[in-house]
């Protein structure tokens, strides 16, 4: 049943309205109270307004700029009701936000053809914008999980495809051969012939992969030359070798590049499940070391891993025991990546990132240590103190006269599901006596979609807190798209593999501008990371960017450097 907000005096007119509404299966709320109809609009979200002209509290002029700062209610219609015929006054009321207007006297007709009609617009509006969407998304979808350059999938779903050969293989008794294969000499023809040279070879390369090898097999892309290639069920150890010996042949014909003729040689290194073993990890592992160990032969060479052979060990215990005493021992820090405006063209915040200095060994990354404290819970304590030491740093630089305007704190999905993170967030501002609105949070689709009614409901208490809602990593799952519009959140923050080189891919050019202008539409901001040249930068800021950042505009630094920059 649609709903119908009716902001009218009480009266026979009135009545007549809500009576011929009601005969045509609405459903109404009544109010001829502006505040009350605000209250009203905001906790339940109708399908259309019919507003009288002069309203007890304010008129509709009132009303409408106030919807016109309310990004999430702008898209609902409004009808005027009106007994004045003043053109300009009209005029003011649609550049305000109204849709239609009726002058007193109308007919029943008139009425319900105007409500009908926007309605159908309404619709049409919301089943093309969710159509797009879900296009967009399932583009965004799938360049997050297949290399951009050779459109063989990246390491995330190389992932996958390896953990789903492995299980078949552990049910029938079968072995599964992992091959991690580097093209040899690829930085000379960068250096000679130039990267986009570099470039055609690599994606000459996978199309002879993917053309010569078994279709069960999956092809990925690593790194820069280096692939990886699942191979499941091979019956013995000389069928790998067959498979070996096919990519040797194939690679080693001439690849033609402007103005040059090229020959590749290619460097193998092969792990088998579960001869050498039933992890995945450390599977990916072996034959990376096997792949170093043929780097040391001549051209041409393949290894089969070794029990002997050096593997880069897991340190999560030892990482897991100094973790435990970094807070107490004040080794962590907070960094700070500035975030730049396209249209202010200055810096106007940033984003938190924390650092680890480890007396004894120095630098560890955050790759390293932040799944790890997730995974053992001391996130929460760790992101308790990253959110006090930015709050009381951003409040010490508001003080002082610095333009700060916002920074943004990442929240894990360990964090979200704490029953007390909006208190905590609550204290810390009380504490700091930071304006809410200059601390940013930061949290991704996957979090959210973990278990999505609760974090919608999260999200809204941390909104009415005053604080400002990124949702970072946005198009990794279309799942979520649904539920965008519930959302409370300001930005939406595009990830760097869908923005690197941006001003070459013409593809991703495409479904930026959709995101951006959609974006735009919700009245939400856009914010691009991982920009390192120019050209990128002005490309995003032609299709309307609001914001970026990256080593373009900076390195993370330390609080002192990033005051100075600001």
């Amino acid at each position: 049943m649609r709903k119908i907000l009716v902001i009218e005096a009480a009266g026979e007119q009135r009545d007549a309205h809500l009576a011929l509404l009601a005969q045509e299966g609405y459903e109404t709320l009544i109010t001829e109270d502006s505040t009350l109809a605000l209250e009203i609009i905001r906790k339940q979200y109708p399908d259309l307004i019919l507003c009288g002209l002069e309203l007890s509290g304010g008129d509709n002029f009132e009303l409408l700029q106030y919807l016109q700062h309310e990004p999430d209610l702008l898209s609902i219609p409004i009808i005027l009701l009106t007994t004045i015929r003043n053109e300009l006054r009209w005029r003011q009321s649609v550049s305000l936000g109204a849709d239609d207007c009726l002058i007193v006297p109308f007919s029943d007709r008139d009425l319900l053809d105007a409500i009908a009609i926007r309605l159908r617009k309404q619709d049409a509006l919301t089943t093309r914008y969710n159509t797009l969407m879900r296009h967009t998304a399932e583009r965004l979808n799938r360049l997050s999980q297949y290399d951009s350059l050779t459109e063989l999938p990246n390491y995330r779903l190389l992932k996958q495809r390896l953990e789903q050969a492995m299980r078949r293989a552990a049910k029938g008794n079968q072995q599964v051969a992992l091959l991690s294969l580097s093209l040899d000499r690829l930085r000379q023809v960068n250096n000679t012939l130039g990267y986009g040279a570099g470039d055609m070879l690599l994606t000459a390369a996978a199309q002879r992969l993917t053309g010569i090898l078994p279709r069960s097999t999956a092809v990925a892309r690593l790194t820069g030359n280096q692939f990886a290639i699942v191979v499941p069920a091979p019956p013995d150890r000389g069928a790998v070798l067959e498979i070996v010996a096919d990519i040797f042949t194939s690679l080693g014909h001439s690849f033609s590049l402007p103005g040059q003729q090229v020959f590749m040689t290619a460097s193998i290194g092969i792990a088998l499940f579960p001869e050498d073993s039933t992890d995945l990890s450390v599977l990916l592992r072996q034959a990376d070391a096997a792949l170093d160990w043929a780097k040391l032969q001549k051209s041409n060479s393949y290894r089969f891993y070794r029990s002997d052979l050096p593997v880069v060990s897991g340190d999560e215990l030892q990482i897991e025991t100094w973790l435990r005493y970094a807070l107490e021992r004040e080794e962590f820090e907070v960094w700070y990546q500035p975030k730049y405006s396209l249209s202010q063209g200055r810096i106007v915040g940033a984003e938190a990132l924390i650092r680890w200095q480890h007396p004894e060994t120095g630098y560890i990354s955050p790759g390293k240590f932040i799944p790890l404290s997730e995974e053992t819970g001391l996130i929460v304590a760790i992101g308790d103190w990253v959110l006090k030491t930015v709050c009381g740093q951003t409040a010490e630089w508001l003080h002082s006269g610095q333009p700060v305007v916002a920074i943004a704190v990442n929240l894990s999905s360990v964090q979200l599901n704490q029953a007390s993170l909006v208190q905590q967030i609550r204290d810390i501002l009380t504490l700091t006596q930071l304006p809410p609105d200059h601390l940013e949070l930061e949290v991704t689709e996957t979090a959210l979609m973990q278990d999505v009614e609760p974090a919608i409901a999260l999200l809204h208490e941390l909104k009415a807190l005053g604080v400002r809602i990124a949702l970072d990593d946005f198009g990794t799952g279309y799942a979520s798209l649904s539920y965008l519009q519930q959302l409370p959140i300001d930005i939406l923050k595009i990830d760097t593999s869908f923005v690197r080189n941006i001003h070459e891919n013409v593809t991703n050019q495409a479904i930026l501008k959709h995101v951006i202008a959609m974006a735009h539409d919700l009245g939400l901001k856009i914010i691009a990371e991982g920009i390192e040249i120019e050209l990128e930068m002005f490309t995003l800021k032609s299709f309307g960017c609001d914001l970026i950042q990256g080593y373009w505009v900076g390195p993370p630094m330390n609080a002192t450097e990033f005051a100075q920059r600001l």
